[in-house]
Order: C-alpha cells, then sequence, then structure tokens
C-alpha cells in the first residue's frame, strides 16, 4: 500500500509541477520566496488567500485545490512565471480575472466550482494548453478563445450539453481536444 502511495504520489508530483518542488504553506512561508517555485494550500478551508502570498513572485506552481474561497486577490495575477494554477473545489461563482494577466500559464484546472462562463480576456492567456472546467455550470465561451492557439484540450465533464452546443464550440475550436459527457435533450 505504501508503494503505491509512494509512487502515486511522485507521479502526480512529477506531472502538476513539472519537476518543481512543491512546498506546503506553512513550510513555505517561513523560507526566502526567491528559491520557492511551487506552494500548495490544499485542503486547508481557506475563505481568504493570504496576503503573504504576494511577495512569492517566482512561483510556477500554485494550488488552492479543495478550499473555500469565492474570489481569488487580484495580485494573483502578478505572478508571471506562474505555469499551472489548481482552484478545483472551491466556491467561485465569477471566473478571476486575474487569472487573464499569467502570460506563461500552461494549465488551469478550474474544475468544480460555480462559473457560469469564461471571460473575454481569456484570450491574453496565450501559453495556455490546458483547461480544466469540469463540473462548472459553464453556458458561454467568448469568441476570444479562438486566438488560444496552443489549447490542446478544455475538459467540460460532468456539464450536460446539447448536441447543437457541442458542435458549435467543436466548430469554434477545431484545433483543441473538447471532452463532453453524452448531449442531454435539453434547450440551448
Amino acid at each position: 500500500m505504501r508503494k503505491t502511495f509512494a509512487l502515486i504520489f511522485l507521479l502526480w508530483s512529477s506531472i502538476a509541477s513539472a519537476e518543481v518542488t512543491v512546498y506546503t504553506w506553512e513550510n513555505a512561508k517561513n523560507a526566502s520566496p526567491d528559491t520557492i517555485y511551487g506552494i500548495t494550500f490544499e485542503k486547508l478551508k481557506l475563505e481568504v488567500v493570504p496576503d503573504e502570498l504576494k511577495k512569492f513572485k517566482n512561483l510556477k506552481y500554485l494550488s488552492f485545490r479543495k478550499n473555500r474561497l469565492k474570489r481569488i486577490p487580484k495580485f494573483i495575477g502578478s505572478f508571471q512565471f506562474l505555469e499551472e494554477l489548481v482552484l478545483e473545489r472551491n466556491q467561485l461563482e465569477v471566473f478571476p480575472v486575474a487569472i487573464c494577466r499569467l502570460k506563461k500559464l500552461k494549465r488551469l484546472r478550474i474544475g468544480r466550482n460555480f462559473i457560469s462562463s469564461i471571460p473575454d480576456c481569456i484570450q491574453y492567456v496565450s501559453e495556455l494548453v490546458y483547461l480544466d472546467l469540469y463540473d462548472n455550470p459553464i453556458s458561454s465561451l467568448p469568441q476570444s478563445m479562438e486566438n488560444l492557439r496552443k489549447l490542446e484540450k478544455i475538459d467540460f465533464s460532468g456539464i450536460r450539453f446539447s448536441p447543437r452546443k457541442q458542435e458549435m464550440w467543436t466548430k469554434m475550436l477545431p484545433h483543441t481536444q473538447l471532452i463532453f459527457d453524452p448531449p442531454c435533450n435539453c434547450m440551448d
């Protein structure tokens, strides 16, 4: 059992952080900010992102998975080296616009929130390769997503769309793999 857990953790760490050591917030906040490239706040029941996080300017990986966040502070947009942001399983109702300033962001995992639309500014996240929107009540995508030339995959699992909407988005993003659940017999 331990070997299985260790193997899974090792595999997850290498994939998730792309060879970046990921520290817990407890360990990171006492270290020199310039030496920290990955931080996780996973399962801390946070309702607010700590202001002290601002000083960690070299982050490449940041996770707030399984918290109680309703909003993300604007300073998140100042992490110009950030490549992966994990916001899964929070209480976000609006897509955080600060994310649109993350020019090097490659992977955004924002599943299991309450987000219904993506803002036009998503087009400025030009390095985005993977977008996880799993189980959000997404009802619209901006036309500007066509400008995301490197976007390889969007995960819409857990969301039911009509065949017409699936077809419309597939045509809008022909070079992107869209993962859908089976279509519903519902209205657009």
